[in-house]
């Protein structure tokens, strides 16, 4: 069974013109009353901005795999409900209802989710929990799964879901997805990093830095990554497969998703450790 690594965590309007095959005069123009001169000191009125409008909803490349996005609204006594939440449930409901009508109508969800979610993993996210297929859907979120896949690509569901952890508003993003090898180098205190580790984190940022520069050379990444990686995926020469967005460590994620193909990042620092990342061209 191929093992997973462990730091993979549980996106026009037309006008219609009238065509006759007939000449039409041209409209008289009604006489243009004269504007009246502008008081000394005064100032144009301010222009009012477009009201921002919301991405098209999309159909579903594949209808069995999601990429979830969520904001919660917790109470008192949910589920990993944080210490500082002090509301009851008619207040986390009311909260709800008025942030549901702000996502319905705002073009931008990642920001709403980043500024109003009590979701501590997926709020930095912009609220995106993770690209799942239905059948490996994680059971935290069992109760907004049947929602999210009756939506279209970047549609926010019209009601609130009460799950174990809070009211959530729901919305499905697309997939995106990257194919990516990399090596971790691990110190101690670093998140999963076993008693066998026992450099210090900057011995390990010195050793990630000249991997990199061997990398950035040239080397063969694949037997850097057997040879000195401390993920699971060294086994593959440290090919993780192709992850949706929200399965990694966020900074992991961020610095893959910003690469191109074939490109290598510099360090990247994750809670595991540091990182040297390679985005590879997905497979046929």
């Amino acid at each position: 069974m191929r093992s997973r690594p462990e730091f993979l965590v549980c996106p026009a309007v037309c006008v219609l013109l009238a065509c006759t095959g007939q000449s039409t005069p041209a409209p008289i123009s009604a006489p243009q009353a004269a504007t009246p001169p502008k008081a000394p000191g005064a100032t144009a009125p301010a222009s009012t901005p477009p009201a921002p409008v919301p991405p098209a909803l999309v159909t579903p490349a594949d209808p069995d795999e999601a990429c979830g996005q969520i904001i919660v609204v917790a109470y008192q006594g949910a589920e990993h409900a944080a210490s500082t939440v002090t509301r009851d449930q008619a207040a986390a409901r009311a909260r709800a209802e008025h942030l549901l009508a702000a996502a319905r109508a705002a073009s931008d969800f990642a920001a709403l989710a980043k500024q109003s979610s009590d979701a501590p993993s997926s709020a930095p996210r912009g609220g995106v929990m993770g690209t799942y297929r239905k059948q490996e859907w994680p059971a935290l979120h069992a109760a907004i799964q049947d929602t999210v896949f009756g939506l279209q690509v970047n549609e926010t569901a019209p009601q609130l879901v009460q799950a174990p952890y809070g009211f959530v508003i729901v919305h499905r993003c697309l997939v995106e997805k990257a194919h990516a090898r990399h090596v971790l180098i691990r110190y101690r205190g670093a998140k999963n990093a076993g008693p066998e580790i026992t450099r210090s984190q900057d011995d390990a940022r010195k050793l990630a830095v000249e991997l990199q520069h061997k990398l950035s050379q040239g080397a063969d990444f694949a037997q850097i990554a057997k040879a000195s990686s401390e993920d699971a995926s060294k086994a593959r020469g440290g090919d993780i497969g192709s992850p949706g967005r929200g399965r990694l460590a966020p900074a992991f994620e961020d610095a893959l998703f910003a690469l191109k193909v074939g490109e290598l990042s510099t360090v990247v620092q994750s809670e595991y450790g540091f990182h040297v990342i390679q985005r590879l061209a997905e497979g046929p």
